[in-house]
C-alpha cells in the first residue's frame, strides 16, 4: 500500500509539473515572449518553444550552443550584446538589451532581451536566464514616429509662417525658425520667455486671443503688425488650443503668416475698382469737364490756340472739382486714361470756330493700338475740324514708346493735325525725337521758365532750345509764364508762344 501511495504522489507531482509547463508555454504564446537559459559550466543553451517560433525554427531544433545563438545575431550587434552578457556574468547584475536577429527565413527582427544571472554554490554566476520579446513593430513604429516628428519639425522650421506654442500663462514652450528670424533671436532662446517680454507692443492682443481660444474652444483669427527688418509687416494669425489626454486645454498655438503683399494687392484691386467706377461714372454722367488755357502768340499778342485740360466734376452738386493731378495718374495706372483721351478728342472736334485746340495724349494711349485706331476713326469723320487740332506728347512718353509715337504721328500729320513735343530738354533723347517725329512745336518745360529772370543757366538753356527749334524749322512754346518780366525776356530770347497764368488761366469751355 505504501509503494502504491509513493507512485501516486509522484504521478500527481509529474502531472502538476506538466500542467505548469503547459500553462507557461501558453503564457509565452499569448504574451509573445520566449524564455532561454544558458548553463555556463556545460555551455548548454535551452530555448522555449515560443522562442523557437520567434526565431523561425521548429520547436526542439535549436542546436543549444552559444555559437549557434551568436549565429542568429546580426553581425553588427554581436560585440555589443556579448559585452552586456560578460558584464552580467562578472558582476551578477540584471541585464537588458535590444538585439537584431536574422531568422531562419532570412528576415530581420528586433528583440528586447532582459534577464538576470543565477549564482552557484561558490557565489559566482552559474547560469543566465532571459526573456525575449519581439519588438520589431514597436521599434518600426517608433522609428516612423521619430521620422514623422523630424519631418514635421523640418516643415515647421522651413515654413515662412511664425509658429509658436505657449502655456496658459503666456510663456513660450516652442517656437520655429521663422519666429526667431522675425525677432532676431535663435528659437531655442525664446523658450521659457513670456509673451509680454518678446512682443511688448502686441502682447495684450495676443494674450486676449489665447484666453478667448481657451474659453470658447474655437480658433481665433486676427491680424497684427510686426516690425521685420526695420519695416512694418502685416501678419494674419490663427490661435487655437492644444488639449491634454483628457481634452482639457493646456497650451495655445499661434500661427502667423505675412500677408503684407497680399493686402497691398487687395488694396490695389479695390483702388483699381473704385477709380475705374468713378471715372466710368464721370464719363457716363457727363461730369468730365473741358477747360482751356490760351497759348499766346508773342508776335501778335493774341491766343492762336488753347491747350485743352480735363477736370472731373463731383458726383453730387456742390462737391469739389478734381484737378488733373488728383485723378489722371490713377487713370494711367489703372488703364482708364485711354477712355479719357478719346473723350477729349471727341470734345475737341465739337469745339466751335476759334483758337485751335491742343490735346494731350498719354504714353498709355500712345502704345494702345485700339485707342489709336479709335482716335484716327474719330478724326476721319470730321476732317476739317481734325486738321485744326494739335496733339501734344511728352518727351518721356516718346522715349518709352518711340516706335508707336512715330507711327501714330505719321497718321496724325496725314490728316493735317499738328504735333507738339512737351517737356523738351528734360530728357536725353531730344535730338532723336527731332529727327524721327514730324513735329511743329517744341514746348519749353516750365522748370526752365519759372526762374528764368534770375537764372543765367535757365536763360542759356531756353536760348539753346529756341536756337535748336529754329534750326529744325519748329516753333517754341514756353510754359509757366507767371509775370510780365518773364514774358518780355522770352520775347527778347526769341520764343514764339507763351502759356501760363500771366497770359490766361484755364477756364471752362462750352463744347
Amino acid at each position: 500500500m505504501s509503494v502504491s501511495g509513493d507512485i501516486t504522489e509522484r504521478l500527481l507531482a509529474d502531472e502538476e509539473l506538466r500542467e505548469y509547463a503547459d500553462r507557461m508555454a501558453e503564457a509565452e504564446r499569448i504574451g509573445h515572449f520566449g524564455v532561454w537559459r544558458w548553463e555556463l559550466a556545460t555551455g548548454l543553451v535551452r530555448w522555449s518553444d515560443e522562442l523557437h517560433r520567434i526565431y523561425g525554427l521548429e520547436p526542439g531544433t535549436f542546436p543549444g550552443t552559444v555559437e549557434a545563438f551568436l549565429e542568429f545575431l546580426h553581425p553588427d550587434d554581436r560585440a555589443r550584446v556579448w559585452a552586456v552578457i560578460d558584464r552580467a556574468v562578472e558582476l551578477l547584475e540584471p541585464f537588458v538589451f535590444e538585439e537584431r536577429i536574422i531568422r531562419a527565413d532570412g528576415t530581420e527582427r528586433m528583440l528586447l532581451s532582459q534577464g538576470r544571472p543565477l549564482a552557484g554554490p561558490d557565489g559566482a554566476t552559474a547560469a543566465l536566464v532571459g526573456v525575449c520579446h519581439d519588438v520589431t513593430e514597436r521599434v518600426q513604429a517608433a522609428r516612423v514616429l521619430g521620422h514623422s516628428e523630424r519631418r514635421m519639425r523640418a516643415i515647421i522650421d522651413h515654413t515662412p509662417s511664425i509658429v509658436a506654442v505657449k502655456d496658459l500663462a503666456g510663456v513660450y514652450l516652442m517656437t520655429n525658425a521663422e519666429t526667431g528670424r522675425v525677432l532676431g533671436v535663435p528659437p531655442a532662446d525664446l523658450v521659457g520667455r513670456p509673451c509680454s517680454e518678446l512682443f511688448p507692443t502686441i502682447s495684450a492682443q495676443m494674450l486676449a486671443n489665447d484666453h478667448r481660444a481657451t474659453v470658447e474652444r474655437e480658433a481665433v483669427y486676427d491680424e497684427t503688425v510686426l516690425m521685420r527688418d526695420g519695416e512694418p509687416r502685416t501678419y494674419a494669425t490663427v490661435t487655437f488650443v492644444l488639449p491634454d489626454d483628457h481634452g482639457l486645454p493646456v497650451e495655445t498655438c499661434t500661427i502667423g503668416t505675412d500677408v503684407t503683399e497680399r493686402k497691398e494687392r487687395e488694396s490695389e484691386r479695390r483702388e483699381r475698382r473704385d477709380w475705374c467706377a468713378r471715372i466710368d461714372a464721370a464719363l457716363d454722367d457727363e461730369r468730365m469737364l473741358v477747360y482751356a488755357q490760351p497759348v499766346v502768340n508773342l508776335r501778335t499778342g493774341t491766343p492762336d490756340w488753347c491747350e485743352l485740360l480735363v477736370r472731373m466734376g463731383p458726383p453730387k452738386p456742390g462737391g469739389p472739382l478734381l484737378q488733373p493731378a488728383a485723378f489722371l495718374p490713377m487713370a494711367e495706372r489703372f488703364g482708364m486714361i485711354q477712355a479719357i483721351d478719346v473723350w477729349m478728342v471727341r470734345q475737341a472736334l465739337r469745339l466751335p470756330a476759334g483758337p485751335a485746340p491742343e490735346v494731350n495724349l498719354s504714353a498709355v494711349t500712345l502704345c494702345d493700338p485700339a485707342a489709336r485706331r479709335e482716335i484716327i476713326a474719330l478724326l476721319r469723320t470730321v476732317p476739317e475740324a481734325a486738321s485744326r487740332i494739335v496733339f501734344e506728347i511728352t518727351e518721356s512718353a516718346g522715349a518709352r514708346h518711340l516706335d508707336a509715337a512715330r507711327e501714330f504721328a505719321d497718321e496724325l500729320t496725314a490728316l493735317g493735325c499738328g504735333l507738339a513735343l512737351d517737356d523738351f530738354g528734360t530728357g536725353f533723347g531730344s535730338f532723336t525725337y527731332l529727327r524721327l517725329l514730324p513735329l511743329r512745336y517744341l514746348k519749353i518745360d516750365q522748370s526752365f521758365v519759372l526762374g528764368l529772370v534770375d537764372s543765367r543757366d535757365d536763360q542759356r538753356v531756353v536760348q539753346s532750345i529756341i536756337g535748336i527749334a529754329a534750326q529744325f524749322g519748329l516753333h517754341t512754346i514756353a510754359e509757366g509764364v507767371e509775370d510780365e518780366a518773364t514774358l518780355e525776356l522770352l520775347r527778347e530770347l526769341g520764343a514764339d508762344y507763351v502759356q501760363g497764368f500771366h497770359t490766361g488761366r484755364p477756364a471752362p469751355v462750352d463744347t
